[in-house]
């Protein structure tokens, strides 16, 4: 599982209580050096063996004496005075290239202490169902058999009644999944993302479930409501199917879920739940869970990412879907949601992803109270008006895309304040006025899109870290092309296309080491285009009559080396000002 997608990934959580079930009240002795019984031993050795003829490329540390010391090998620590021996715990084989289940099962059999067993990113054809005959997978409460390449249909799991994480991901698995996992009384954890199962969403599984992981699949048919007993779910993944009807109001029943996960469905619909719908489930809510307070918008109390993205709902957006306390990411990219976005945000909120829709009006001045976000993607909607000048006090910022809108008035100076931004698109909107002087001190910006507006006036000094793209075409900017763009040692793709600039082309661009495109087109240039140093740059250059080509590379003048001096001496006095304030507001200079 990715942690990027799923948060914290309590996977592993299980392992770590799980490996270390024997370690209280020992000595540091008998942590050090626990040793196995000699039919452990033996089997251990013997494995060992086998993955030598099995694969003998695969580097397994098994030098030492004590098998308990290789490496994926957890053994647990017998008490000092009971005179029993250690057993192994976890035995990890991830990518180990093995490939016969048969052989495998029967190497392992006598390790009936065994209790997580990590298979993963190996070459089985089918699954070792010897291990559920044996003593092994009756004490198994940790089975990993992610990437092992296992096909067919999913397996009868009655032989694993302890089993509590069952890992298929990324495997071969096919046809439905119907009551293979119901005698699985302790299961919290199943992945079976990334395979080929297709049919009903499974709901034949233990009630104790807490993180199921079904996505790219090929499930099918509505979000069943017999899914939703399982209330003590914190993470559900559904994403990347063909499920299809509306979204259920019955997410409001589970309480627990942290993480919902529906992207790229067909799913329709609104989305679920008003204050005035769950009245009832609030106070229920409150009761079972000592919460006070309504839940926000169908969504519990703790929930921290929400992606419903990809998907065809419609309707306007609950107008406190973004007050959760604890909520982290809400996706709600290419649907067909339109009305005004809702002025109510969370100060955890981080990840706002809302375009690809049909959102209309002004940006609400209220995003300045989203004090922790970093990606704002509005792009591609029909909103209105100015860039809020509140959105300065959104210091954490890393993008910011509010492209193809219908937005106006001048660029705020606020941006600047945006000292973390990487990613700034405002293009195809009607920004006038000039571009501020102060973007220049933007210290981490590599990629700068204002296309497609009415901006005017002179093209500032721009960040030395831009890269790979400058995009300032399609507007009404004027005078010369700066020598010190030239200091853009990174910078790849440069478009000034469709402007009113004039003048000669500056030399510094002829030795930018990673410029690869050089967009011109209509302006009013005069004098030569440059011959290139470092590469073969791609330039368009038509509608300026009086530009021609030259046969040599020209040498750097007084005035650019000058330009380019100048550019590089701003930005360390934006960085030096950016650096103090910074320090200023959390305190780093105070004793």
């Amino acid at each position: 599982m990715e942690k990027s997608r799923y948060g914290s990934c309590s996977y592993y959580g299980l392992l770590l209580p799980l490996l270390f079930l024997s370690l209280s009240d020992m000595s540091m002795a008998d942590v050090q050096s626990p040793r196995l019984s000699k039919a452990q031993e033996s089997t251990m050795r013997k494995l060992s063996s086998m993955v030598s003829n099995m694969a003998p490329w695969t580097s397994w540390n098994t030098s030492d004496t004590n098998p308990c010391l290789w490496s994926g090998v957890t053994c647990s620590v017998p008490s000092q005075h009971s005179g029993s021996s250690a057993g192994v715990l976890h035995l990890s084989m991830s990518a180990f290239g093995l490939s016969d289940s048969t052989a495998l099962a029967s190497s392992i059999y006598s390790l009936d202490t065994l209790q997580s067993l990590d298979l993963s990113k190996n070459r089985f054809t089918n699954f070792p169902q010897q291990l559920a005959s044996c003593p092994l997978g009756a004490r198994l409460r940790v089975l990993n058999l992610s990437n092992a390449q296992v096909a067919g249909t999913l397996d009868d799991f009655s032989g694993f009644r302890k089993l509590e994480v069952l890992d298929f991901s990324f495997s071969y698995l096919n046809g439905s999944v119907d009551k293979q996992l119901s005698s699985l009384p302790r299961l919290r954890i199943l992945n079976l993302s990334y395979n080929r199962l297709d049919g009903d969403l499974p709901t034949n599984m233990a009630h104790s479930l807490e993180e199921l992981v079904l996505s790219n699949n090929q499930f099918s048919g509505q979000v069943p409501v017999s899914l939703f007993r399982y209330k003590n779910l914190t993470l559900l993944d559904l994403s990347q199917n063909n499920l299809a009807g509306d979204v259920p109001d019955e997410f409001f029943k589970l309480f627990n879920l942290q993480t919902l996960l529906l992207t790229g469905n067909d799913l329709g619909g609104v989305i679920p739940g008003s204050l005035s719908s769950v009245t009832t489930l609030a106070h229920c809510a409150a009761d079972q869970n000592n919460f006070s307070g309504s839940i926000p918008s169908g969504i519990t109390k703790n929930v921290k990412v929400l992606d419903l993205s990809y998907n065809m709902l419609s309707g306007e957006i609950p107008s406190d879907l973004f007050l959760a306390p604890g909520l982290h990411t809400v996706d709600l990219t290419s649907n067909m949601l339109e009305g005004h976005i809702p002025r109510g945000f969370s100060r955890s909120l981080s990840h706002l992803h809302l375009g690809g829709n049909m959102l209309s009006g002004s940006i609400p001045s209220s995003i300045g109270d989203a004090s922790s976000l970093s990606y704002l993607d509005l792009e591609n909607n029909y909103l209105v008006g100015g860039i809020p000048l509140q959105v300065g006090k959104c210091n954490k910022l890393v993008l910011l895309n509010l492209a193809s809108n219908e937005l106006n008035g001048a660029l705020p100076t606020e941006i600047s304040k945006l000292s973390s931004l990487s990613v700034l698109n405002l293009s195809q909107n009607s920004f006038a006025g000039a571009i501020p002087t102060s973007i220049g001190c933007l210290q981490y910006l590599t990629e700068l899109d204002l296309a497609d507006n009415q901006l005017t006036g002179f093209i500032p000094t721009m960040p030395i870290s831009l890269g790979p793209v400058l995009n300032l075409s399609h507007n009404h900017l004027s005078g010369s092309i700066p020598s010190d763009i030239g200091s853009l040692l990174v910078l790849q793709i440069l478009d000034h296309s469709y402007n009113s600039l004039s003048g000669q082309i500056p030399s510094s661009l002829a030795v930018m080491p990673m410029l690869t495109q050089l967009v011109i087109s209509y302006n009013h240039l005069s004098g030569s285009l440059p011959i290139f140093t470092f590469n073969q740059v791609a330039v368009e250059s038509a509608g300026n009559p009086d530009l021609t080509s030259i046969d040599k590379v020209p040498e750097m003048t007084e005035d650019n080396k000058s330009g380019i001096w100048v550019a590089a001496v701003s930005f360390v006095v934006c960085f030096v000002i950016s650096f103090y304030g910074d320090g200023i507001r959390n305190g780093w200079f105070t004793g």
